[in-house]
């Protein structure tokens, strides 16, 4: 009787092991999107986030970012032309496409929502998530 316990007990140790550990994967896609923010979004929307006051709208404590992601998932990933209302400032600026691929869309997400102030909960954006959002008509 108690080895095969002892056998349930160590097979559940070991798929436990296996599974994903989702903080950590927030942590590591955090990770890569502080990379990716450097190296795509950095010259318009600053080091911290802050925007250009009428120019470029801040991604820090943004109100467009955190209420509505999946219209930050979309301008991310697909551009973003017209005007938008921003903590109640209006930005009618173009944001080029930056050729980000679902999972570097998550990644740069994860990084904006966690940074800065910003607090998503510990939410983890997936490639997944980003691969279901389409353009804006």
């Amino acid at each position: 009787m108690i080895k095969p316990l002892l056998l349930l007990l160590s097979g559940l140790v070991f798929c436990s092991a296996m599974l994903p550990d989702p903080e950590n994967e927030l942590e590591k896609s955090i990770a890569r999107g502080k990379t990716l923010y450097a190296g795509n979004c950095i010259n318009c929307h600053m080091a911290k986030g802050e925007g250009v006051v009428e120019t470029f709208p801040p991604l820090a404590k943004s109100d467009y970012v955190l209420k509505t992601p999946l219209k930050a998932i979309q301008a991310i990933k697909f551009g973003l032309q017209g005007p938008i209302q921003v903590n109640g400032v209006t930005y009618d600026n173009m944001m080029p496409e930056p050729g980000l691929d679902e999972q570097e869309v998550a990644d740069v997400m994860n990084y904006i929502l966690n940074s800065w102030g910003n607090s998503s909960d510990k939410k983890l954006i997936t490639a997944q998530m980003v691969k279901e959002v389409k353009p804006a008509e």
